[in-house]
């Protein structure tokens, strides 16, 4: 599997919202971490588990990637923009069709064809604010 590849993959796997596939592209004994939250995940259930809940919140999320670095040491990096409208209950947020348009960046720490570790960075403040506007009609 190539640098190039595997983000490829994953991609491919959030936007056909398969957690089990994203899962099978993590280490065993992998992390994520969504940054602005602060607490990784650990290991492909937990890392399939918390896309499942956010799959749940938003069934059309949709990450369009846009630009990719890799070094030979197995890093790569890839910004992103990530679409989505809110459908359910996400903790003490209603649903009230808000949409969300959310850039980020993905840092996979990879190695022979797996994903070690990710860090995804995007704008808490951004979201919530997106998440608590609200919607006019089209």
């Amino acid at each position: 599997m190539t640098l190039t590849g595997l983000p490829e993959l994953l991609y491919r796997a959030y936007n056909d919202h398969d957690p089990d596939a994203v899962a099978r592209l993590y280490a065993a004994d992998a992390t994520h971490e969504d940054v602005a939250q602060g607490k990784p995940k650990r290991g492909p259930g937990e890392i399939a588990g918390g896309l499942s809940k956010f799959f749940s919140w938003f069934p059309d999320a949709h990450w369009h990637a846009q630009a990719q670095i890799a070094d030979p040491a197995g890093l790569v990096a890839i910004t992103y923009l990530m679409t989505a409208t809110l459908s359910g209950q996400m903790g003490p947020i209603v649903p009230r069709g808000q949409r969300v348009s959310l850039h980020g960046v993905h840092v996979l720490r990879t190695e022979d064809g797996v994903i070690l570790s990710s860090r995804d960075y995007w704008d808490a403040a951004t979201f919530q604010r997106q998440l608590n506007t609200p919607q006019t009609g089209d």
